[in-house]
């Protein structure tokens, strides 16, 4: 089949041209031939080639959802399925005149931001880096299911072009052996096919002009937490190195405030949870009110939040920090609600890696509760006129 396959198409043209439509779409893309061999393999996600297809337990539920696949393909329609690892793919069987040259695959992405908890477990199920699996995770891209069904009319037609082109220049070759006539004859049916498939190009660019305004608002999604609408760790591992950068560069240095509810669990317990997400919902309202545009309010996990703050040094941080925690303790929240926050801050110096600037803001975080809740606390000796810190100057 292989042989076959190539006989009608150049492979590596077939390959560039995969190679140009997942660089316009941005969805991995496969193709297998009739004896189940990749041929193209364009775009495959890191965690399906690292994590997924390398683990030996993982890999063979990956060969045994293949398999099955396969089996349930029928006619000429696509099958729209869910890996057993938690992704999306889709597969339509490339035909010629109802033979079966192989297979089509779109995979993997996801219809809606990943159930992160979903695959914490599942990492730790097979044994995977937890973080490394996470990041991976987050590289996967949303794509709808109305996109989905676009790109698969798409793709059945302009494959269905392409082989039926190669086919008839495979015709065409083996009838100059014999006449011109036929050859002529032959030429003619592969202009006309040519210029279906240039104009199925010309409509991948109207695709990739749509798919591009897509996109943007899925990265945006991707970086935000849905429910507080603030935004999450993905967001703070893109603006900190660039941060970074910029204390390497000469410039300001820049400070960190990671806060969270004192007694938190209280409000879920006695009002319930929903009511405790709409005080989450408020809280970072309150916040946003008080920090620059360009400081990031990012949602660290559960009622914990850090705040970002570019260009800023420790003493600037530890106002603002106060001014919140004043702020938030004479808000009324849903339900006649009133609660306190715990603050720590810390300041990036020139020496520091992200990892040690986090673990110094989250023991000053953790001092704060420590010494009572309610308060504000650095991780060095500074006199500033905000809840005085620990006399040890412990970070």
């Amino acid at each position: 089949m292989v042989e076959f396959l190539r006989n009608i198409i150049d492979i590596e043209e077939l390959r560039e041209l995969m190679r140009f439509f997942y660089e316009a779409v941005g969805v991995p893309v496969g193709i297998m031939d009739g004896d189940r061999r990749w041929l193209v393999q364009i775009g495959w996600q890191q965690i399906c080639t690292d994590f997924h297809r390398a683990h030996p337990l993982s890999r063979k539920t990956c060969l045994q959802s293949d398999e099955k696949i396969l089996q349930h393909l029928q006619g000429d329609d696509y099958l729209s399925y869910p890996c057993p690892h938690g992704l999306v793919e889709v597969a339509f069987p490339i035909l010629l005149d109802g033979k079966s040259l192989g297979t089509f695959f779109m995979g993997q992405f996801l219809h809606q931001p990943a159930d992160r908890d979903y695959f914490r477990r599942q990492a730790i199920h097979y044994g995977f880096n937890i973080d490394e699996y996470l990041r991976a995770l987050d590289k996967v891209p949303i794509i709808s299911k109305e996109r989905v069904e676009y790109l698969m009319r798409f793709f059945k037609r302009f494959l269905g072009l392409i082989v039926q082109i190669g086919e008839e220049n495979l015709r065409r070759r083996q009838a100059e052996l014999a006449t011109r006539e036929a050859r002529e004859q032959l030429e003619v049916k592969v202009e006309e096919r040519t210029r279906e498939l240039n104009q199925a190009l010309n409509e991948v660019g109207d695709l990739a002009v749509q798919l591009s305004t897509a996109l943007s608002q899925v990265e945006k999604l991707a970086v935000t937490d849905s429910l507080t609408e603030t935004f999450n760790r993905r967001k703070f591992d893109e603006a900190v190195l660039q941060e970074h950068r910029l204390v390497q560069g000469g410039q300001r240095p820049f400070s960190v405030i990671m806060f969270d509810v004192d007694f938190f669990k209280q409000v879920n317990d006695n009002f319930s949870h929903s009511v405790g997400d709409r005080v989450l919902q408020h809280l970072c309202r309150v916040v946003r009110g008080l920090v620059r545009h360009a400081d990031l309010l990012i949602r660290w996990g559960g009622e914990e939040f850090l705040i970002l703050l570019p260009a800023t040094f420790l003493n600037e941080a530890a106002l603002l920090a106060e001014r919140i925690r004043i702020e938030v303790e004479q808000e009324e929240f849903v339900e006649q609600i009133h609660i306190t926050i715990s603050l720590g801050v810390a300041q990036f110096h020139a020496e520091d890696s992200i990892d040690s600037l986090l673990k110094r803001v989250d023991a000053a975080l953790y001092q704060a509760k420590q010494q009572g809740r309610n308060r504000v606390i650095v991780d060095e000796c500074t006199e500033l006129a905000v809840t005085p810190a620990s006399p040890d100057c412990q970070s």
